[in-house]
């Protein structure tokens, strides 16, 4: 996507100002009077004095991680097309055409295949450049660049348009933020009117198994999450705070998925039977590590 159609979904995170000019690779707000850089046709619509100390830290983390991820090589692993099917094959999926993914990683596969099984215009973000540089790379070798965008921005300011796009999804983003309700302002100001919002958080500890909790306690430390949720929790952020309706919610990461990752660790599983597991693990059943939930905005 050129600059000056990406310019079309834009506003200033700070002031909300929709009219930014373009001007010498950088996008200026005169009413912030802020130059946000553009790099390598990604624009960088972050203030770093305005960040929080939490952004900081995980603009740090995320660019060490992604820095070690190609620019050159595409593929999905299971897991990831796993998370395809939970986003793209819904039964509203012929109603989108514009989509946003905050914080798509380096991969941005979710943005790539947007384009590819979709045919969506699909814009995707993250608070690291090193993972836009590269995901904007793959999405040019997978040939969808015309379709596609990259933006580095925080989750808790969105640089985006009121009723801007038909569906937005959010995967393992809420728990890094220190305003998640902030983000989830952010997320429904940018979603048009019935359009919808796929959220994918871990699960509130209480309803895992308790043998779990130390694992995930140092995984919280280790990538700086913030928070767990449970469904009342999302339900609150959502239902009660922005009057979006709850189309369904399910969890996956059971005592099934331990199973299927010990058979793949000693290769004793194929993948039709990878796939069978995985379709058991994905249910309703509130034990599970991970909480998926739709709403539709109202």
């Amino acid at each position: 996507m050129k600059m000056d159609q990406l310019a079309e979904y834009l506003q200033c995170p700070y002031c909300k100002n929709p009219n930014l000019i373009i001007q010498n690779n950088k996008i200026i707000c005169i009413f912030c009077n802020i130059k946000y850089d553009i790099i390598e046709n990604i624009p960088i619509l972050i203030n770093k004095e305005k960040l929080n100390r939490q952004e900081k830290m995980q603009t740090v983390w995320f660019d060490k991680h992604y820095s070690k991820f190609s620019r050159d090589r595409y593929h999905l692993e299971k897991w990831r097309q796993s998370m395809l099917k939970r986003i793209f094959e819904q039964n509203y999926k012929k109603k989108i055409q514009t989509y946003l993914d905050i914080g798509c990683g380096a991969k941005g596969y979710t943005i790539i295949e947007g384009v590819k099984r979709n045919k969506w215009i699909s814009v995707g973000t993250d608070i690291s450049l090193e993972a836009m540089i590269r995901a904007s790379n793959l999405a040019k070798r997978q040939g969808v660049s015309d379709k596609t965008a990259f933006v580095v921005c925080a989750a808790e300011n969105l640089p985006f348009k009121k009723n801007i796009f038909d569906y937005i999804s959010a995967i393992s983003i809420l728990e890094h933020l220190k305003y998640d309700r902030r983000a989830v302002k952010n997320i429904i100001y940018a979603l048009k009117p019935r359009g919808y919002i796929y959220i994918c958080v871990p699960n509130t500890y209480r309803k895992m198994w308790p043998f779990l909790w130390p694992i995930y306690y140092y995984v919280d430390l280790k990538i700086g999450h913030k928070q767990h949720y449970s469904i009342e929790k999302l339900d609150d952020y959502f239902v009660g705070g922005h009057k979006c309706k709850k189309i369904k919610a399910f969890y996956n990461g059971h005592l099934i998925k331990f199973y299927q990752l010990a058979l793949k660790k000693w290769k004793l599983i194929d993948d039709d039977k990878w796939w069978k597991i995985e379709k058991k693990d994905i249910n309703a059943n509130k034990t599970g590590v991970q909480l998926n939930a739709i709403y539709q905005k109202q």
